[in-house]
């Protein structure tokens, strides 16, 4: 009698553990195909290198929180149309526009200026860059979201 509860047990266990597994859905793997800056924004080898290894890691960490839909795997280019970072009369302003495309249509902008110290450039220009990719990719998410419910 002990063996046939043991046995409904864990077959119970297991059931259970089966069902909360595919209660929870797959998220998409969103791959940044590219980080482009256009011309304007170019300076040297090392801060486009050192811009796009940042624009790519605020990227993905963007899609960790976000739903892209029911798809395995989105592209996502984005491109640095503006970035300017400019002193002025004891303040500093630094202005990003940022364009997020996804493989098979749909684009997102975004644009942002934030004033602060002088002496606060770097931290400034991280929380610039962190919240036009965070506009750009909800809004793709969405995008995303969409184009795979008109699909199914």
């Amino acid at each position: 009698m002990w063996i046939v509860r043991l046995v409904m047990a864990v077959a119970l266990t297991l059931s259970l553990s089966f069902v909360a597994s595919t209660a929870h859905a797959k998220k998409a793997k969103v791959d940044v195909a590219a980080v482009e800056l256009t011309k304007s924004v170019s300076t040297t080898k090392q801060r486009d290198k050192q811009l796009q290894t940042t624009l790519r890691r605020f990227a993905h960490q963007a899609a960790k929180h976000l739903d892209f839909g029911k798809v395995d795997r989105v592209e996502v280019t984005l491109v640095v149309k503006e970035l300017s970072v400019v002193e002025s009369d004891g303040l500093l302003r630094v202005s990003c526009t940022l364009v997020g495309k996804l493989k098979g249509g749909g684009s997102a902008k975004s644009r942002l200026s934030f004033g602060g110290k002088p002496d606060k450039k770097k931290q400034l220009e991280r929380q610039v860059l962190s919240s036009v990719t965070d506009g750009v990719m909800t809004r793709l998410a969405m995008l995303s979201r969409e184009r795979a419910s008109a699909g199914s």
